[in-house]
């Protein structure tokens, strides 16, 4: 056993633990104890208390402190590449760009909270004689509910502009990942950010559910069921709640398109990170005249993809293993109902028991149908269906004939084709010519429709105004002695209400 996380204040009874686990040889990494309801509940409390302070410091004070952690992590890299590594097993590139979203974002909304969450003056189309003001107030301790797959950027993608923002922030991490966050809360603090503003609670459903209840604010990225599972706790006292769930993302590819653009980015899309990533590309439908070719192509790609396990020294991966046997069963479970049902597994199609963790060979797959469990579930696993369609409306169709509404992409030479089509597509963000890449750029909203979720990360100030709750303040410029709407009412105020109502609206 590698690491072990404990509380600081611990007491004479041994807590209950779980245990983390290398996916990639299945041995223990580390032993942390979990929280209970009341150890979630003191660490929302003294999280409620700390906040003020908090909150009172400046835009610049609270980025400051945030840079320094920002340094501290890239002074540590090797460290958290190493300890990322070890506990989902994915290859250290991708390591890398988690390390580069949570270090940009850092720096993109900590040059620019102040200015996004700067009061808005307001000037009324009707009643002139009335100035308006909105102001933007940290809704108090969020509670950011994180998965495994990416354990870093999840953890802290929500996290830093939530503290930009004034908030305190309680994060409860996946019970498969939680050692990156820890670290990283770390750096947090001997960087200046206070304990109390930001905590970790360790457990898995029991601590989520009591998180929940406390914090005022849930941000949850996970699966569809237990999305539902969130939204319903919340209501309970109608707590707010941002939910990124699963996805089905479909990749358009138009006869025009850049054949060789599009193979690759079909290959990366549907297998980094093994497929478990919530905007991977799970569906591929290309037009019949290139169908071929582009089968030909993916999998000769496929082929030359290196399997096995990152060792953060000589050569990297490609890919590393699934994070759990669950998610080694569902994929299993559904490319062998796709097999049942007449699908052609071109490359791929089983296990790696050799390799000896969790481990699925990147598949390709074609002639599969609507009936079958892997058109019509989440995969989250290395797994690559292509379909083939007369034209771009087939595509479209067959696209939006799905419950989940999470990303998408479409690939043409023609630019306005491309818009067109992706404006069509029933999704919360879309690629032209490209894949994925949208989650990293700050600027664009990257949210979902449907049963993907709601809420949204980034979209510039949207992207911090989500923890906060904004108030409308208004305020009389005249200063009359009575409105006319106001008491007593009399027939000469009502009509001179009813002739501005004429003047204004009777066409």
């Amino acid at each position: 056993m590698l690491y072990e996380v404990v509380r600081e204040e611990t007491d004479s009874a041994k807590r209950p633990t779980y245990q983390v686990l290398n996916p990639a040889n299945r041995e223990v990494i580390a032993e942390v104890e979990i929280d209970s309801p009341d150890d979630v509940a003191l660490a929302v409390k003294r999280a409620r208390v700390a906040q003020k302070e908090w909150a009172a410091l400046s835009f610049k004070e609270r980025a400051n402190r945030l840079y320094a952690a920002r340094k501290l992590l890239l002074e540590n890299k090797a460290q958290m590449i190493e300890t990322v590594v070890l506990e989902t097993g994915k290859p250290a590139p991708e390591v890398l760009m988690e390390l580069l979203y949570v270090s940009d974002i850092i720096g993109y909304y900590g040059r620019r909270a102040e200015k996004f969450l700067a009061d808005r003056k307001v000037s009324f189309h009707l009643l002139k004689n009335k100035g308006g003001t909105i102001v933007y107030n940290p809704y108090g301790v969020v509670g950011n509910i994180s998965p495994w797959n990416f354990p870093l950027l999840l953890s802290f993608g929500d996290t830093v502009p939530a503290l930009l923002a004034g908030n305190a922030v309680v994060i409860k991490p996946s019970e498969f990942s939680p050692l990156c966050a820890h670290l990283m809360m770390d750096f947090c603090h001997k960087a200046g950010v206070p304990r109390d503003v930001l905590q970790i609670v360790n457990g898995i459903a029991e601590t989520a559910g009591a998180l929940i209840d406390e914090a005022d604010l849930i941000s949850f990225t996970g699966s569809v069921p237990t999305g539902k599972k969130v939204m319903e706790r919340a209501a309970r006292t109608l707590k707010p709640v941002l939910l990124e769930l699963g996805g089905k993302d479909p990749m358009i590819v138009l006869s025009d398109a850049n054949l060789e653009r599009a193979v690759h980015g079909a290959v990366y899309g549907a297998l980094f990170n093994s497929g478990q990533v919530c905007i991977s590309v799970e569906r591929v439908y290309v037009e019949a005249s290139i169908y071929d070719s582009f089968v030909q192509k993916v999998v000769e790609q496929v082929q030359k993809l290196r399997v096995g396990v990152e060792t953060c020294s000589g050569d990297s991966v490609d890919m590393g293993p699934l994070m759990s046997e669950r998610q080694l069963s569902i994929v299993d479970r559904q490319v062998e109902d796709a097999r049942a049902k007449g699908a052609k597994i071109l490359i791929g199609g089983r296990r790696r028991e050799d390799l000896g963790g969790y481990f699925y060979e990147p598949t390709v797959i074609t002639d599969v149908t609507d009936d079958m469990l892997l058109m019509q579930e989440e995969t989250f696993g290395p797994v690559l269906p292509i379909i083939k369609v007369e034209n771009a409306e087939e595509a479209l169709r067959l696209s939006n004939a799905s419950k989940y509404g999470l990303s998408s992409s479409v690939w043409t030479s023609n630019k306005v084709r491309g818009m067109a089509l992706a404006r069509q597509i029933e999704a919360g963000s879309t690629c032209i010519n490209d894949v994925a890449i949208n989650y990293v750029i700050p600027e664009l909203p990257m949210g979902a429709i449907k049963q993907s979720g709601f809420g949204y990360r980034h979209g510039a100030e949207d992207g911090i105004r989500m923890f906060c709750r904004a108030q409308g303040i208004l305020s009389d410029r005249v200063g009359m002695k009575r409105e006319l709407y106001w008491f007593p009412y009399n027939r000469r105020s009502e009509k001179l209400v009813g002739k501005v109502l004429d003047f204004l609206f009777k066409r």
